[in-house]
């Protein structure tokens, strides 16, 4: 039935937004609530289009005028408080003190664009020319592509998403001379090539590469290019004989000999290179032919490990530090995200020397149940180690640590399971190395999936069937059992309609705005009337039930009912609200 209002009431607005606003975010959370207030019809109350009427007006009661006051304005302030409480919903705590002070929606908006909207700007003009500058380097192939995705992500979430093709030109403009023949083939295609497919070219290239050239072509160019004058010694193409272990070399690539190095090789003529092991700490072989790269339990000798540090300039492992109130590193490549930090706090030692705060930011630990995040990091460049503050670790994440002997837990809170397992070294406890610090291993060696993992991944099939697929299949899978696993999506997908919304409206006189259902059939009945249709008056809750033997009998129902109001009230019904008879 057509309904009609003469004041429409007061809409709600969308419903809660999956991501509050941060000082990261601005441009997704704005795309998750300008469409919820301009489907309201309320965007006026925030950009300043519809103002504020006056809160009285003068009006003309028998010839002498009065002042009164304004119901629009009334109405006005119902609204824009309706706007403001959903906005204030939708920040985070950081956010929400900065305008807590605010008194309407507009002033609201205004102070979250001036903090915010500069702020992604500049976030996004950085991060685009890190992506132009990024070089590969020594970095692997997988680090590098990491790296990469990581900035495009960046600029996704400043408003600025980039597509398979630029991200593609910004990774092959990174590489060096080496990956030309690939970079030309890239480049030949006639039609625009994916991420994943360049990436898949580029690293089955590098092994290949690698393979060629004794597994040290990433190393080679890393030591023949640290930095511009340096000696050409490391280069394996040189005149002379190499009398290595595996053959003679003469005017060419060196093969057979330990690390891939020409023994005779101009600016080391019969001298073996001097490199250290950055696994080990041990000198004579790099950490790509190490045997103790890929396994997790080794433990390098402390003195070794010290002689390293003072050789290569700089400690990057985290320590945990009960003693400390914030995470503290000196090292600013170990914050995925960062800003300047303008305050003037500083870092006090024992000593009582400051040191001073040069910016601010996050990072995550990655552990095989979950990821770990590390929030408010402090970037201090005059640090000596990067420290973890165990009461942020464990506030952050809904977790707490045990301290034994030789090694640390870090447990999760609800379930008491293990998420990492770090050990004692020199009296400190230092946090595993592959948790923070991303390499091919740590990619290539990627977590099992859990159940639900699966069940999202292969179209959100019943369980058993998930079941069935990764017995059959041999999948890896953590956990074998799915008891008491509830798929939210599913949950959701399955519900016919979803929660209302309470209503605050009221009528403020008679038949304004009337209420109606139909019920039925009923199994048994007298008359054989199974259905009833209700009339309901929201400003009296006074109640018109009428008995009917079928469902079509409804709108026969309400012209009696419309009759019969119109001539006990003399009014006319003004507006109707009905399931459509569902």
């Amino acid at each position: 039935m057509a309904s009609s209002s003469s004041s429409p009431a007061v809409m709600a607005i969308g419903y809660p937004v999956t991501e509050k606003l941060t000082r990261h975010n601005f441009s997704l959370w704005k795309a998750q609530v300008m469409p919820a207030i301009r489907g309201a019809q309320l965007e006026g109350f925030i950009d300043g289009t519809t103002p504020a009427p006056p809160k009285q007006i003068e009006v003309t009661i028998d010839g002498k005028k009065a002042t009164t006051a304004n119901e629009a304005y009334a109405k006005w302030i119902a609204s824009d408080q309706q706007v403001l409480s959903y906005l204030l919903s939708t920040l985070s705590k950081e956010i929400l003190t900065q305008v807590a002070t605010k008194q309407s929606a507009a002033d609201v908006w205004t102070g979250i664009e001036e903090m915010l909207a500069s702020q992604t700007r500049t976030r996004s003009v950085t991060t685009r020319i890190a992506l132009t500058t990024t070089q590969k380097g020594s970095m692997s192939m997988s680090d590098y592509f990491g790296k990469m995705r990581s900035l495009a992500d960046d600029m996704a979430a400043a408003g600025k998403p980039l597509d398979d093709e630029e991200l593609v030109g910004h990774i092959l403009a990174g590489l060096d001379a080496d990956y030309n023949p690939v970079v030309s083939a890239i480049l030949s295609r006639p039609e625009a090539i994916s991420v994943q497919e360049a990436f898949n070219q580029l690293f089955s290239y590098e092994q290949r590469v690698n393979l060629q050239s004794g597994g040290s072509h990433s190393s080679a160019n890393a030591a023949s290019r640290g930095g511009r004058g340096g000696s050409r010694g490391f280069n394996n193409r040189g005149r002379g004989n190499s009398q290595g272990r595996g053959g003679n070399s003469r005017g060419g690539r060196s093969n057979g000999n330990r690390g891939g190095y020409s023994n005779n090789s101009q600016g080391y003529r019969g001298k073996k290179p001097k490199v250290k092991c950055q696994v080990c700490f041990k000198d004579g072989h790099l950490a790509t032919e190490c045997w103790y790269r890929f396994d997790e339990d080794f433990v390098p000798d402390e003195k070794l490990a010290a002689a390293a540090m003072n050789y290569y300039g700089v400690d990057t492992n985290w320590y945990i530090d009960s003693g400390s109130t914030d995470h503290i590193t000196s090292n600013l490549e170990k914050l995925g995200v960062h800003d300047a930090y303008h305050g003037g706090e500083q870092i006090r030692t024992a000593n009582g020397s400051g040191m001073n705060i040069k910016h601010i930011g996050q990072a995550t630990v990655h552990t095989p149940s979950r990821t770990l995040y590390l929030k408010d990091i402090l970037h201090v460049p005059d640090a000596s180690k990067n420290l973890i503050s165990v009461h942020r670790l464990v506030s952050n994440n809904q977790a707490f640590m045990e301290f034994h002997p030789n090694f640390f837990f870090i447990k999760d809170q609800a379930t008491k399971k293990v998420i990492l397992r770090g050990k004692c070294r020199g009296g400190l406890y230092v946090l595993p190395s592959g948790a923070h610090e991303p390499s091919s291993r740590h990619v290539l060696a990627a977590d099992k999936p859990s159940s639900l993992q699966w069940h999202s991944r292969l179209g959100h099939p019943s369980f058993s069937i998930v079941d069935r697929v990764i017995s059959h299949n041999n999948l890896p899978c953590s956990g074998s059992k799915n008891k008491g696993i509830v798929c939210d999506a599913c949950q959701q997908a399955k519900s016919h309609q979803l929660p209302y919304h309470v209503s605050f409206s009221r009528s403020r006189a008679p038949l304004e705005l009337i209420f109606s259902d139909v019920w039925g059939p009923a199994p048994d009945s007298v008359g054989r009337k199974k259905y009833y249709v209700s009339f309901i008056d929201d400003f009296s809750n006074f109640t018109w039930v009428y008995l009917m033997r079928q469902k079509s009998e409804v709108f026969q129902c309400f012209r009696e009912f419309q009759n019969l109001v119109g001539h006990s009230f003399d009014r006319k019904i003004l507006a109707v609200q009905s399931d459509w008879g569902g």
